[in-house]
């Protein structure tokens, strides 16, 4: 896998050019256009948090990385996680900055051998910060306004 400069993904910005590709690539990879490693070949580099945060929380976490194939046939992806993946896909469209915390790795891998006794996760994070049912978008409100400007997703 490709890594993604992490670094740069601090401003607050929207790429919308690295983020209308990023939401091709989901969907064709939902689609089981292109493959994983295709996939993974083709994430855009760029400053705006969403492009790594998408990528990393959402679409690496469709897919095993230990061959390359299509999301398809056996592998293709069920109903309700093509409409989270729409989800994503509509957030990349719209014009909202990805807003959710960062948990830090010492943070994340304290609580995972802690078996929760040290450190904090991502779930506990979040659902103290936002809406996890319509994650990437913070809110339901932003998700709302979002499927009425876009027309994604029914109205």
């Amino acid at each position: 896998m490709r890594p993604l400069n992490k670094t740069l993904c601090v401003k607050k910005m929207i790429d919308r050019s690295a983020r209308n590709k990023l939401a091709e690539l989901l969907r064709s990879l939902a689609s089981g256009m292109i493959s994983n490693d295709q996939f993974e070949e083709s994430i855009p580099d760029s400053e705006d948090k969403a492009i790594y945060e998408v990528f990393f929380n959402g679409g690496w976490c469709l897919y095993s990385d230990m061959k390359e194939y299509k999301l398809k046939g056996k592998d293709a992806l069920e109903q309700v996680v093509k409409k989270e993946v729409a989800r994503w896909v509509l957030f990349l469209k719209s014009n909202n900055e990805y807003a959710w915390p960062n948990v830090p790795v010492l943070q994340r891998t304290l609580h995972v051998f802690s078996f929760g006794l040290l450190g904090t996760s991502y779930a506990k994070v979040w659902a103290a910060s936002g809406d996890v049912d319509v994650w990437p978008f913070l809110k339901a409100e932003h998700f709302s306004k979002a499927k009425e400007e876009h027309g994604y997703l029914g109205k």
